[in-house]
This record gives C-alpha cells, structure tokens and sequence, in this order.
C-alpha cells in the first residue's frame, strides 16, 4: 500500500474534519498533508521550522478519489520524489485503511529559501544527502 514511502502519519478522522456532506472536507486533505509534510521537514532534513533557511510552496494539486468517512482510519504519506537546484517535489498518497483504498493523491513543488535574504537558495547539500539516506524510491532530478 505504502512501500514507496518512509514518512506516514497514521489516525483517525475526527468530527472537526467532516462537513455537512457528511464526509471529509477537501481543507482537511491540505491540513493532512502540511503536517507530514511538516514533520518530515523537521525529522528527515533536520531542519528547524522557524529557522533561517527552510521552504516555501510555489504549486499545489490534489485529485480527489474517493471520500472518507468520520472516525475512518487513515494514512497520510509523503516522500520527496524529484529534486531540482533550488526546488523539489512532494508526492503524497491519503489512504482509507479501513477499506485499503486510495482516497487522494497529492503533489507539492516546494522551493528552498533563504528568509532572511527572502531569496531562493540551491537545496542545500546536507538535505540532499539525508533525502537519498531516508528515501525507499527513486529520486528524479
């Protein structure tokens, strides 16, 4: 189900994240993935959010595949699967585990920054190097 990927968040949906249509609303799925993508920021790259370099989002696609459910089981991953000199890309997959189904898939095209200069920066060395250490797929270039 989830091979490709090392970084997983796994819970429960909570009543906060159902709308009137009684399902999860699409807001939720960017909440999901800002937090694994959040947590994969601090724990793989080493970084501190809120420090002087980090990442900022230049694009954002999600495709809706099938609802979920309030107090469905879910597991939200990300991976980093092209990077380029001063950008890279998140892939990320939201599964029902209750029903071992793909529910949406996610892609974001981050770009390293300096926030002190507010300048772009080429993705530092170092996270490059953890990145191919953590990594269970291919990276494109």
């Amino acid at each position: 189900m989830l091979e490709d990927f090392g970084k997983v968040n796994r819970f429960r949906v909570c009543f906060a994240d159902v709308d009137m249509l009684r399902h999860v609303n699409n807001t939720a799925y960017l909440r999901w993935g800002e937090t694994v993508r959040s947590e994969y920021f601090v724990e793989v790259l080493g970084a501190e959010i809120g420090g002087g370099t980090g990442m900022i989002m230049a694009t954002l696609h999600i495709e809706y595949e099938r609802t979920i459910a309030y107090r469905e089981n879910v597991a939200v991953a990300c991976r980093i699967s092209r990077i380029g000199t001063k950008s890279f890309d998140f892939t990320y997959e939201v599964w029902s585990e209750d029903r071992g189904v793909r529910c949406a898939q996610i892609t974001s095209t981050m770009v390293a920054m300096d926030y002190e200069s507010g300048a772009t920066i080429a993705v530092p060395p170092l996270w490059r190097e953890r990145i191919a250490a953590f990594e269970r797929a291919p990276v494109t270039a």
